[in-house]
């Protein structure tokens, strides 16, 4: 049985940089930087892909340190090829004129150590293990609402593209919060679930609703 294993050898950096290739291709943002070669256009799913990206990650790495823990963001060799196929067919599907119902995007993970993870709570989780779970989709809730309020704020600011760049991280980032509070190991919203159901749901409710907005 093939067995991947995930390349903790690479370095931090080059591991960023791997997995933001691998979200491009789920949210087609390659024709983005083909569009800002060929005619100038602001990439604005570039933008987007990678705030979403880099934020969310960098939430769960400074608050995993903040708890006396440590963290180093590391590429999952199985989630960046999952991802990467998936991206594929999301392109073709884009260029066909269709837009999967859908999205797999899990290139990597922050690796997370921690010499204490806190009391068990009844449903299995535990305060520090929830809390930096969380702060990942908290994060995209928040740049949603940042796109929602930015979007407004374009149709009275005549600027080309600006109105595009803030749909892009208002989409962007509710679909990450959407899939990453799925109830499925090893996501987010697993972690958070066995940590606390209500903050689950609440927080959960909040991704849908910007998701359908």
């Amino acid at each position: 049985m093939l067995r991947l294993r995930d390349p903790v050898w690479l370095s931090e950096s080059l591991s960023w940089g791997l997995a933001l290739a691998a979200l491009m291709t789920v949210f087609n943002g390659f024709s983005d930087i083909k569009s800002m070669i060929q005619y100038g256009a602001i990439p604005a799913y570039l933008i987007a892909i990678s705030l979403g990206f880099f934020i969310h990650e960098l939430a769960h790495k400074y608050v995993a340190l903040a708890r006396g823990c440590q963290a180093r963001f590391t590429i999952s060799s199985l989630g960046l090829l999952i991802t990467t196929v998936f991206g594929l067919f999301a392109s073709l599907a884009y260029f066909l004129g269709a837009r999967l119902p859908f999205v797999i995007a899990a290139p990597g993970y922050v690796g997370i150590r921690c010499s204490y993870w806190g009391t068990r709570t009844l449903f299995g989780g535990t305060t520090s293990e929830g809390l930096i779970a969380a702060v990942g989709p908290i994060s995209n809730i928040i740049l949603s609402i940042i796109g929602i309020i930015g979007m407004r704020l374009a149709i009275l600011i005549p600027l080309p593209g600006l109105y595009t760049v803030f749909y892009a991280i208002k989409y962007v980032n509710a679909v990450l919060a959407v899939f990453n509070l799925l109830p499925i190991p090893p996501l987010d919203g697993y972690k958070v679930a066995r940590w606390n159901p209500l903050i689950y749901l609440a927080i959960s409710i909040m991704a849908l609703i910007l998701l359908v907005l």
